[in-house]
């Protein structure tokens, strides 16, 4: 695999090479979306074949013709296709308005650099990583609070044997210019992994992301955390109650939320919705949190399946996943 990058302009350009030819990449999108990909990948010095139907993918899949696929995530008939091929699949969402210059630039660069990580893992190890739904990830849970969660959070992880089979989001309230902080936390349990949401991400089974007070996200059901350019709209950031309408729309394996310590109503207003698609509602027991506020105001909702202390509520999380 051979990368290079472009120094003649100030864009960023990079050339994808498998051995000494060019990597071929299927494209099943459509509209300015195809168009502004399509225009990324001629850059970039690579033979691209373009499916504008289901059947043409078919035909394509077929004849094996390509090392990599950027697909639209929506398009259900063009996935079940792609599943057989044997390559990495690139799901393409959360497409920006064509009018929107900056934010379609952003969105194809992004693109762009997974595709690069993906075809370097196909040069390192002999083959790319296969894009499934969601591997080992069994259930996406969000940790949420404000003050006083943090020590709660960290006696919720302490209490785990082992990782269970869970990828956690954490939304901590902080000021947006506070985004620094959230570099402090380090769990203390080292069995779990913990990163900043930034760019795009998968998620993995034992791992925390603390999402960003700056910008929000969205989340698809592929297993992929996008962090986006807009801002959070509520009072708080970030805002519990829009992350719950979020995770409520991205079709997640067994979602759930445990409501933390902290002050205010956050969260509360969107439960209904969570719990209404499917979605398991927890809290921590407010006599056992410093600020008591926002465990009070999930349990005045009526839809709070579980009330414990932290440690507790660790204890059935492993056993909701136990083998």
């Amino acid at each position: 695999m051979i990368f290079r990058q472009d120094t003649s302009s100030r864009s960023r350009v990079i050339c994808f090479q498998v051995s000494s030819s060019p990597a071929n990449i299927g494209v099943a999108l459509s509209g300015a979306a195809r168009d502004a990909v399509l225009a990324a990948l001629v850059r970039a010095g690579c033979e691209v074949h373009i499916a504008n139907n289901p059947e043409r993918v078919k035909v394509l899949v077929a004849r094996n013709v390509a090392d990599a696929w950027i697909f639209d995530a929506r398009a259900e008939d063009v996935l079940d296709v792609l599943l057989q091929a044997n390559c990495f699949l690139l799901p393409a969402d959360n497409i920006p308005d064509p009018r929107n210059h900056l934010a379609s630039a952003h969105w194809v660069e992004g693109l762009m650099t997974q595709l690069e990580i993906a075809l370097a893992g196909a040069a390192a190890w002999g083959r790319a990583p296969r894009t499934g739904r969601w591997s080992d990830v069994r259930g996406v849970w969000l940790l949420a609070g404000s003050a006083g969660a943090t020590s709660a959070i960290q006696a919720f992880l302490n209490a785990f044997r082992q990782p269970p089979p869970v990828a956690f989001l954490y939304a901590q309230h902080l000021h947006p210019d506070q985004h620094h902080q959230l570099l402090r936390f380090t769990p203390q349990n080292p069995q779990f992994s913990l990163c900043v949401s930034h760019g795009v991400q998968t998620l993995q089974p034992g791992q925390l992301v603390m999402i960003s007070p700056r910008c929000k996200v969205t989340l698809n059901s592929f297993g992929h955390i996008t962090t986006t350019r807009e801002v959070w709209a509520g009072e708080h950031t970030p805002d519990i109650n829009e992350l719950l309408v979020i995770m409520s729309a991205a079709k997640l394996p067994s979602p759930g939320v445990i409501v933390f310590s902290g002050m205010g109503d956050d969260g509360a207003a969107a439960l209904r919705v969570f719990e209404a698609t499917g979605g398991r509602v927890w809290t921590q027991s407010p006599a056992s949190a410093t600020c008591p506020g926002m465990p009070q105001a999930a349990l005045a909702t009526g839809l709070v399946q579980r009330v414990a202390e932290p440690e507790a509520l660790s204890r059935a999380l492993a056993a909701l996943y136990a083998p």
